[in-house]
């Protein structure tokens, strides 16, 4: 019997238990082996990313509150100096005034008939002066009040993506995007990527949806797409460009090096192209992703010179 793998008519070696449980040829056990080996280690890089950032934006909210803490404590004990140096400077003026008074009250015992008057307009215009003091003193002005720092929590939070049905944010199934997620959370950052590589939206269209669950102010009723938006990303799935067996974009010397060039292979998902490139033509890593990142900016055609003409593309040495 003929290997399972698409294209392929060589014999069956074995089954590939852990990647397509299908019968295949060696050469391509091998490869899907390869494949699920890289598939695996890519899945646990994304995980310790995003565990990585989890902690890191944990570290940070916890440093935020420790340092919002330390200005509220500097600032009570700023309010309660002042408060206090101007309750002295009260005190003060109030046993100054005490003393100014008795001594007045005494002039004016002193003054009283058959007594000669010593009160002057000096003491009168004294007397004015501490009446204005004592007002002055007596009108606390309201300190402004204090308005501690936001938090900026939404880095740390982890947001549940609703694309599970139809008719959410406007969202139908007229606009032809994946409804089949199962409602995983995701922190701020990865689920605007899980809204392009999930459900194949457009950069833009993800980004307004992101924003609407991280800002939490409209409900999933509201019609944040209307019906004439076009929300799938039509270049999610691409064609293998490897089609010329005599020109890589530029390259022409390491052909035999690569394999299946001419390649056949079409409606590849665009995220897998670097996969793709690496495993299944055995191109070097960087090299699959300039070719990659042309396919995403859409700058890739086939005059495009992105290595030189002796520029080794393969990951193994050509074959002398």
């Amino acid at each position: 019997m003929a290997c399972e793998h698409p294209g392929c008519s060589l014999t069956i070696f074995s089954t590939c238990t852990n990647h397509c449980k299908k019968n295949v040829c060696l050469e391509h056990l091998i490869e899907h082996g390869d494949t699920f080996i890289l598939d695996f280690t890519n899945l646990i890089d994304q995980v310790d990313k995003a565990a990585v950032c989890l902690t890191k934006a944990a570290n940070n909210t916890t440093t935020s509150i420790v340092e919002q803490r330390q200005c509220e404590i500097t600032r009570i004990n700023r309010m309660y100096d002042e408060e206090q140096q101007v309750l002295r400077k009260r005190l003060a003026f109030a046993e100054a005034t005490n003393a100014f008074v008795k001594e007045k009250q005494d002039i004016l015992t002193n003054s009283k008939p058959p007594n000669e008057c010593h009160i002057t307009q000096h003491d009168l215009e004294q007397i004015r002066i501490y009446t204005i003091q004592i007002k002055n003193a007596t009108d606390v002005k309201q300190e402004k009040s204090f308005t501690p720092r936001q938090l900026d929590i939404h880095d740390s939070r982890m947001y549940q993506c609703p694309l599970t049905r139809s008719n959410v944010f406007g969202i139908t199934l007229e606009h032809k995007i994946r409804f089949d997620c199962d409602g995983s959370y995701h922190l701020k950052y990865s689920i605007l990527k899980h809204f392009e590589y999930y459900h194949r939206m457009l950069p833009d269209c993800a980004l307004r949806l992101r924003n609407a669950i991280v800002d939490d102010k409209l409900s999933p009723e509201t019609k944040l797409f209307s019906d004439t938006d076009i929300l799938l990303n039509q270049d999610y799935r691409v064609d293998c460009p490897l089609t010329d067996p005599t020109n890589i974009y530029g390259s022409s010397t390491e052909l035999s090096s690569l394999k299946n060039i001419p390649c056949t292979k079409k409606q590849l998902t665009l995220p897998s192209m670097v996969n793709h490139f690496h495993l299944y033509h055995k191109m070097r890593y960087d090299v699959s992703k300039k070719i990659y990142k042309a396919i995403q900016t859409k700058s890739l055609h086939a005059d495009l010179v992105l290595f030189g003409k002796n520029q080794r593309l393969g990951i193994y040495s050509q074959k002398k």
